[in-house]
């Protein structure tokens, strides 16, 4: 059974776009980039994703239009070279406050593939794992 979903992301290095890319194919979702974005509705999942160690301003401004009636569930991934969870801590913190369920699971990837293996853009073994988090994710608002 598949579920209303969406994927939204900020993503000025092209890293978290490709992720987001992984997640909606796996999905079969609508991805959209945060600036522009039409306003979620009626959506059981959204995955929202970001760059970088702290969450932008794009991304919490998006978090504080958001409502439970708007966004049942979220799930959130990032990307940054440190591996550092703490974008997603205060996405996470946000979306509470706004009463979006925040699901436990998460997706943190510091790719290391890119410009002659030495960019930061995700592997094929990173958005394998984004897509393993995207069924992962289903399956725990599904309940199954």
């Amino acid at each position: 059974m598949k579920i209303k979903g969406r994927v939204h992301y900020v993503s000025p290095k092209g890293s978290a776009e490709m992720v987001a890319e992984a997640i909606s194919r796996e999905m079969k979702v609508v991805k959209e980039p945060l600036l522009p974005a039409y306003m979620p509705e009626n959506i059981a999942l959204m995955f929202l994703g970001c760059e970088g160690t702290k969450a932008d301003k794009v991304t919490l401004s998006f978090i504080s239009s958001l409502n439970k009636s708007r966004v049942a569930h979220a799930a959130l991934f990032c990307c940054n070279p440190k591996k550092s969870d703490a974008a997603i801590q205060q996405m996470a913190a946000a979306l509470k406050e706004h009463g979006v369920e925040v699901l436990p699971k998460t997706f943190v990837c510091n790719g290391k593939g890119g410009f002659l293996a030495g960019g930061k853009h995700p592997t094929e073994e990173d958005l394998a794992a984004a897509r393993a988090f995207a069924v992962e994710c289903e399956k725990l608002v599904l309940g199954e």
